[in-house]
């Protein structure tokens, strides 16, 4: 029993800092369109990037792509402007990245 202690006492660290945080890559964006064709082109944005498990509601559209969490909202300024705001979280570094930049460059 005192082996199984100090066993589980020695590799606890171990294991504690082998669990790394996800990667979060934001971005916030003005657009020159409306908050309703800034939501069309951004579920046809994730659409393309095969958004899975989508959610939509009242804070923005959720989902996964690949093993990421991908969050997009618009959110209106006046008629014809909007604010659009990306997040995109996961743990690999380059995932996470490409996924945001693919997501703000392909909506404007």
């Amino acid at each position: 029993m005192k082996w199984v202690l100090a066993i589980f006492i020695l590799l606890s660290p171990l294991v504690w800092s082998s669990e790394t945080p996800p990667e979060l890559w934001s971005w916030i964006k003005d657009l020159d369109k409306s908050k309703e064709a800034c939501e069309i082109q951004s579920s046809y944005v994730l659409q393309a990037l095969s958004l899975e498990n989508q959610i939509e509601n009242e804070y923005g559209v959720y989902g996964n792509v690949k093993s990421n969490r991908v969050v997009v909202k618009c959110i209106e300024i006046s008629a014809n402007k909007s604010k659009l705001m990306v997040a995109v979280a996961g743990n690999n570094r380059d995932s996470v990245e490409i996924i945001r930049n693919k997501i703000v460059q392909s909506i404007n």
